[in-house]
This record gives structure tokens, C-alpha cells and sequence, in this order.
């Protein structure tokens, strides 16, 4: 006999029998007798077509086996979706269930399938990467997404929940926190629309600059709780300062439909100046670490959007923002912190020298061009 663990997402399905009358209204794992001539992995494939109308990939084979009768034992198999494959589809069963590692005692499992739950809870907690950012770290688990924590995430989580009040859009909520101490976050389904062969179009940048400026609207009352921490330094912000986001770049957005649908990755917000977000943004998105040939149209495009802003003083700041961010990634490195570490290892520094020099150089071709 074989069982086909499926897990998307960090989650595993599960399926309701039917039949026979003393095992209906369990829950299994899909799976069956392996046939004469086949092999345990080409039976996985085949029950669950069968049973659920998909196909899958056999993963690795889960660490002990159960027995079930004289003749039969069972043993569990890790599986996942072959892409552009349907949904699973209730052809022998009358329910399925995509479970979380909390939601695991939610069913009553058939005995034959329980010894190998905690094994799977440990499979589907891990989760599954998600790209973007550029520190790493965050997974997905269903309809939420784990990160871990630190010394500033009570701040940060302050800061979401504050926003959530504001009723900003595109904004991740917090959830609390798993059984391995991550942080708990709402998953912003979207997609992201920069390549480096073809930035976002105008329309987007407008859209994230527009966001940007309801994003400072709304935080300019924010107050941290006494003793905040920021993952980069700072506590209360000084006049003039909100709490920055500090990251806003096409790696931490999402869109849906044109629109921007998600910012994420939260954890370097921290005091600071309007202008340095839209600094952040005009360097990674305009884009002027790549001198962008219509740069000048781009930084004019963002300084409307936003509204109150000049866009020679935009320009301007832009140099001040990434000096900070190469001190904060040659620093984090020095001390070993992993995530400045990995970022620094990607060769960024080389690539933000190369991008200063050049921007500094053609600095008052720009202006020019802006006046």
C-alpha cells in the first residue's frame, strides 16, 4: 500500500472516504494497493489520478512503515502537483481539505495514516519560499507567510496594526506567531511585474508612487511604542520624520490588474524622511542604478504622481539614500549578519559604486533636463 502526502504551499491534502461503512467519514491520505509490475512511486501516481483526477511528482519516501494486515503495509510518499495540472477533484472521496501545520487535528485521520503526521507537520511548516526581497527568510503556508523575528518586530508589528486602522490598502496583517516563533503575516497574492530586461511600465510606477504617498498620509501619526527598536537603528522619529518603509522597490511589490496589490517585507521600516522611500524607489525603479535613457521623464512621472515634491530635489536625495544603504550592507556584513551577509555576497556594493559613480556623472545632465 501507498499513501501520496501532497503538499502545496505548506499544506497537506487530505481526503474524506466513503467507503467501506467502518472507515467513511475518515480522513486519508489518497493512495492504494501498489499493482503486480508496479513500482510504489508509479502506484502513487496512479491512485491519485484515479482518485482525484490530478497528476503529481513522487517525492521521497517518508521514514517508517505501517502495517495494516498480515499481508499489507503501508508507506507514505511526499508528492507535489505537476504545474498546469487541474485541482484535485472529489472523484471517490466527498471532501478534501488543504491543511496547515495548525490545522492538522482539525480531522479525524484514519489510524493507518497517523503515525506519519509529524513527520508531515515538520514538511509543511517549513513552507514554502517565496521569492522577492533580498534578505530571504520568508515562507508561505496557505494563506499566510512566516518570517522570522527579531529585536524590531514588536515595532514593526505596531506600525502594521496602526496602518491596518488606517485602513491602508496592500498591506500585510499580523497574525500572531507559530509554534517556531515566526511571525505570522496575511499572504497579498499578486505578481511581479519588473525584469530586468523590461522595468515596470509607467502606469505601475505611478500606481506604487501613489501608494507611497497614502502610505506617508497614513503613518504620519504613527507612534512607536516606548522603547521601540528598528532593525537598522533609531527609536522615536525626529521632526520632519515617519516611520519609512525603507525597501519600496519592484522586489517588495506585488500588483494586480496595473495596480499595486501588496508591499511587503517590513522589516527594515524605520525612521526617516518621505523622500527617502521615493529616493529608494527612483534608484531601483526609474531606474537610475541602470541610468535609465529616459530617466529624467521618469523621476518628472514620479514627482507628479506623488504631489509636493520637486523632482530635482528627488534626484538629488537619491545619492544621500543609497550611501545609506551601502553603510547599513558593508556594516551588516562586517558583523556577520547573515541576511547583509547574503546580500553582500551577490555583489550589490560593486553594483551601487558602479550606479553612484555613473548617476553622479550625469547628475547635471539631469537637472538640466528637469528644469
Amino acid at each position: 500500500m501507498v499513501g501520496a502526502a501532497i503538499v502545496v504551499d505548506g499544506r497537506l491534502l487530505a481526503a474524506r472516504r466513503t467507503e467501506p461503512p467502518a472507515l467513511a467519514g475518515g480522513w486519508e491520505l489518497p493512495g492504494g494497493k501498489v499493482d503486480p509490475g508496479e513500482t510504489p512511486e508509479q502506484a502513487c501516481v496512479r491512485e491519485v489520478r484515479e482518485e482525484l483526477g490530478c497528476q503529481i511528482e513522487v517525492g521521497r519516501l517518508l521514514e517508517g512503515r505501517q502495517r495494516l494486515t498480515e499481508d499489507l503495509v503501508l508507506q507514505v510518499y511526499t508528492c507535489r502537483l505537476v504545474d498546469g495540472e487541474p485541482d484535485p477533484r472529489l472523484l471517490e472521496h466527498d471532501a478534501l481539505r488543504w491543511l496547515g501545520p495548525e490545522e492538522l487535528e482539525e480531522v479525524r485521520w484514519l489510524s493507518a495514516d497517523e503515525p506519519f503526521l509529524g513527520q508531515l507537520r515538520e514538511i509543511i511548516a517549513a513552507g514554502a519560499p517565496l521569492p522577492g526581497g533580498n534578505v530571504g527568510g520568508a515562507v508561505r503556508i496557505g494563506q499566510t507567510v512566516r518570517r522570522p523575528t527579531g529585536p524590531w518586530s514588536a515595532s514593526v508589528h505596531a506600525l502594521l496594526d496602526h496602518l491596518a486602522a488606517r485602513r491602508l490598502d496592500a498591506v500585510p496583517r499580523v497574525l500572531g506567531t507559530d509554534a517556531r516563533g515566526r511571525e505570522v503575516l496575511t499572504y497579498l497574492p499578486g505578481e511581479v511585474v519588473y525584469t530586468p530586461e523590461q522595468p515596470m511600465a509607467d502606469a505601475q510606477l505611478q500606481s506604487l508612487v501613489r501608494w507611497l504617498r497614502r502610505y506617508h498620509e497614513a503613518v504620519a501619526d504613527f507612534r512607536p511604542p516606548p522603547g521601540a527598536q528598528w532593525r537598522f537603528g533609531g527609536g522615536q522619529p525626529a521632526d520632519g520624520q515617519v516611520i519609512c518603509h525603507h525597501d519600496v522597490a519592484w522586489y517588495n511589490v506585488v500588483f494586480a490588474a496595473g495596480e499595486v496589490a501588496g508591499v511587503i517585507d517590513w522589516d527594515v521600516a524605520g525612521p526617516g524622511v518621505p523622500l527617502d522611500d521615493l529616493a529608494f524607489l527612483a534608484w531601483n525603479d526609474v531606474p537610475l542604478v541602470w541610468m535609465a535613457d529616459d530617466a529624467a521623464r521618469r523621476l518628472r512621472l514620479m514627482a507628479e504622481a506623488y504631489g509636493g515634491i520637486d523632482a530635482v530635489q528627488l534626484l538629488r536625495h537619491v545619492p544621500v539614500r543609497i550611501e545609506r544603504s551601502r553603510r547599513i550592507i558593508s556594516a551588516g556584513a562586517e558583523a556577520d549578519h547573515p541576511g547583509m551577509r547574503r546580500l553582500a555576497s551577490t555583489g550589490v556594493l560593486d553594483k551601487i559604486d558602479r550606479g553612484l559613480t555613473e548617476l553622479r556623472r550625469q547628475l547635471p545632465r539631469l537637472e538640466e533636463q528637469l528644469r
